[in-house]
C-alpha cells in the first residue's frame, strides 16, 4: 500500500513547494508521512463537512488548495474550532495536505488549467514572481561509460528545454591525470602519468533539477574523482509567476464570452466591467486577482478574468479602458479538484503506485448564496 509520502512526492513534482509565496503555508499540515494511504479525497477547503466526507469515504488522506493552517498554533484545543478539526484528524488517523500559491503559479497549474478553458494560444505568465538561471554542466567520460553516464543524467531531466529533451553536446579528446599513492582509479596506474580516451560532454540543466542531475552524476560516474564544471547561463531563465495572458484563436465580442464564460466555468452569474466590445488578448488569475489589473492592462489584455474584486478595483479597470470579469473566488478555485485528479491519477499510474484512489469532493465551501 502507498505511503502519504509518496502521494506527498507526487504533489511536489506537480507543483513544488519551492513555488509557494513567502506568506503561504503549504504541504503537509497535520499527519504522518509513514502512513499507508488507500484513499485521497481532493477539496478546495478544508471544515467539518469536508471531513466528515473524508471519513464516510474512508480516506487517509485530505488534499486542499487552501491551506487549513496559516499562522502558527500555540495550542491544539479540543474546545475551539481549529482544536477540533486537528484532534478529529489525528483522532481518524487523517493527514492533511495543502498546495495553495504553488498549484497556481506552478506550469500545467490551476492559472494554466483555467486559461486553456478559453480555446487560447500563447500563453505566458501574468506577472513574474521568480526566475532562476539555467545552468550548464560540463563533464568528462571515459569511452566505455559514456552512454551510461549520459543516460542518467538525461533521465533526471538534463537537457530539457520548452518543447525539447536529451539536449547535449559531446567530443572525443585526451584526458591526462597522475593517480598518487592513496588513490583508487578507475583506468590508469598509480604514481604514474596517464592518458585516456574521453569524451567532454556538456548539456544544460533547469534550476528544479540540478540537484538531481549532480546527484546522478556523482553516483554513476565511475571515476573516484569526476571531473565537473557548473556555468550559470545568463541568457536562459526558468520564470516563473502568478496568472496568465494569452490569445482568443479569434477576437469575440464581449458579450459572446461573457456566455461563454459562464457555461465553461460553470457559473450562474458574473460580475462586469463593460469597457470594451472586441476581445482578443485575455488575462486570467484564480482566486484574489484584483492586485494585477495593472499588470493585465501593460501586458495589453483586452479582458481580465479573477475574483475578488472590490468597487474601486473595479473603478480602475474601467479607467484604463480593460473589460472585467469577476467570476468569483471559489467559482475559478473550485476546478482544483478535477485538475488535481486528472493530474495525480496519470501521476501515479505513470509511477505504478497501484491500490491509490482518489476522490473528489462534493461538498460546496462557497458561503455566498446567489438569489
Amino acid at each position: 500500500m502507498a505511503k502519504v509520502a509518496e502521494v506527498v512526492q507526487l504533489m511536489g513534482e506537480l507543483a513544488p513547494a519551492r513555488l509557494a509565496e513567502d506568506w503561504d503555508n503549504v504541504g503537509l499540515q497535520v499527519g504522518d508521512l509513514s502512513q499507508e494511504v488507500e484513499n485521497v479525497l481532493l477539496a478546495l477547503d478544508f471544515n467539518q463537512q469536508v471531513l466528515a466526507e473524508a471519513v464516510e469515504k474512508d480516506c487517509q488522506l485530505i488534499i486542499t488548495h487552501h491551506p487549513f493552517i496559516f499562522n502558527g498554533i500555540k495550542s491544539v484545543d479540543a474546545q475551539n474550532e481549529s482544536g477540533k478539526l486537528i484532534y478529529k484528524l489525528i483522532k481518524n488517523n487523517i493527514s492533511l495536505f495543502s498546495a495553495h500559491t504553488n498549484l497556481d503559479i506552478a506550469d500545467d497549474g490551476l492559472n494554466d488549467y483555467l486559461i486553456e478553458k478559453l480555446d487560447v494560444e500563447n500563453i505566458s505568465i501574468l506577472k513574474t514572481t521568480d526566475s532562476q538561471n539555467y545552468h550548464k554542466l560540463v563533464t568528462f567520460i571515459p569511452e566505455d561509460g559514456f552512454e551510461e553516464v549520459r543516460d542518467a543524467l538525461y533521465a533526471k531531466g538534463a537537457g530539457e528545454y520548452k518543447n525539447y529533451s536529451h539536449s547535449g553536446f559531446y567530443q572525443s579528446g585526451n584526458g591526462t591525470f597522475k593517480p598518487l599513492e592513496n588513490s583508487d582509479p578507475y583506468l590508469g596506474r598509480k604514481n604514474s602519468f596517464n592518458q585516456v580516451k574521453e569524451y567532454r560532454f556538456e548539456t544544460i540543466v533547469a534550476p528544479e533539477n540540478l540537484d538531481k542531475v549532480i546527484n546522478a552524476l556523482l553516483k554513476v560516474h565511475p571515476y573516484e574523482e569526476p571531473a565537473w564544471d557548473l556555468y550559470q547561463l545568463e541568457n536562459l531563465k526558468n520564470k516563473q509567476g502568478i496568472g496568465r495572458i494569452a490569445d482568443l484563436k479569434e477576437e469575440t465580442e464581449l458579450e459572446t464570452l461573457i456566455a461563454k464564460a459562464k457555461e465553461i466555468y460553470q457559473l450562474e452569474q458574473l460580475k462586469v466591467v463593460k469597457s470594451k466590445n472586441k476581445i482578443k488578448r485575455v488575462a486570467l488569475c484564480s482566486g484574489s486577482g484584483a492586485d494585477f489589473i495593472k499588470d493585465a492592462y501593460y501586458q495589453g489584455a483586452d479582458l481580465y478574468l479573477t475574483g475578488d474584486v472590490k468597487f474601486h478595483e473595479a473603478q480602475t479597470a474601467e479607467e484604463l479602458g480593460l473589460a472585467l470579469i469577476d467570476f468569483g473566488h471559489y467559482g475559478s478555485e473550485k476546478f482544483v479538484r478535477e485538475l488535481l485528479f486528472e493530474k495525480l491519477k496519470t501521476a501515479a499510474s505513470t509511477k505504478l503506485i497501484k491500490d491509490l484512489n482518489f476522490v473528489k469532493s462534493e461538498v460546496n465551501t462557497d458561503p455566498w448564496n446567489y438569489q
